[in-house]
Parts: structure tokens; sequence; C-alpha cells
């Protein structure tokens, strides 16, 4: 997985608490009830907008693979892409223990967490491959 700097800030803050529990939070509209995605700003109203959990699963609509130079002068790849969550919002995501050279439109995942220096991210994973 890429290796990828989080700064905590007053508006990462409550995704960021709901990560380091497991949770993966969006973001809910209390006057219209629309759910929009975690980046979302809450901190503009906080009295209109709460985090509510996602369920974590989602489909790859649309992906890339990021080549890193190591160390040793290797190159690893790492896919990464776009997951539309269940819930409708749309993530930019790290795509873990998904092979590079697949075509993953359409894979459905689920979030998994990970450690990056104090605080927990979230990645996605492969569950099943399903046709558009």
């Amino acid at each position: 997985m890429l290796g990828i700097p989080v700064r905590r800030d007053a508006a990462t803050a409550a995704f960021l608490d709901g990560t380091a529990r497991d949770q993966f939070l969006l973001v809910r509209d209390t006057q219209t009830g629309t759910l929009l995605a975690p980046q979302f700003d809450t901190t503009i109203d906080p009295d209109r907008y709460e985090h509510v959990p996602a369920a974590g699963t989602g489909t790859v609509v649309s992906w890339s693979v990021v080549h890193r130079r190591q160390a040793d002068g290797t190159t690893s790849r790492h896919p990464v892409g776009i997951v539309e969550l269940d819930e409708g919002p749309w993530w930019w995501t790290a795509l873990d223990g998904v092979d590079p050279d697949a075509d993953l439109l359409g894979l459905r995942v689920q979030v998994a967490f990970a450690e990056a220096g104090d605080e927990t991210i979230p990645y996605f994973t492969a569950i099943e491959r399903t046709a558009l």
C-alpha cells in the first residue's frame, strides 16, 4: 500500500476519529437527508451536518496503477481507484491485494483500515467481481 502522509485538522477530525474505531463515516445533511462524501467540510455549518457510519462496501468505477521506484532501484506497482460507495458518494483510495494487471472496473470492494503514523486510514480490498 502507498505510504500516505495524513494530517489531522478541524475538517478531518471526526472522519479520522471514526477510522480509529474502524468506521468509515459519511456526512449526512440533516435538512435533506442527503449523504455526502467524507471529505465534505462539515465545519462550514456543524449544526446542519452529522457523521454517520457507511456500510463500507462499494464498486470500483475507475482505477489506475501508481509506479514507485524503490530504494533498491526496482519498481513497485500499486492499484488505486475511485470507489462508488453503496450509499452513493465516491471515494479515492488505494486498492490492496488486487492484481495491477487486472481490469478492476466493476470490482466489489470493502473497506479495511491501516495505521499511518498517528492516524488510521481507510483503503479497500476486493470482495468479488460483478458485471456492470
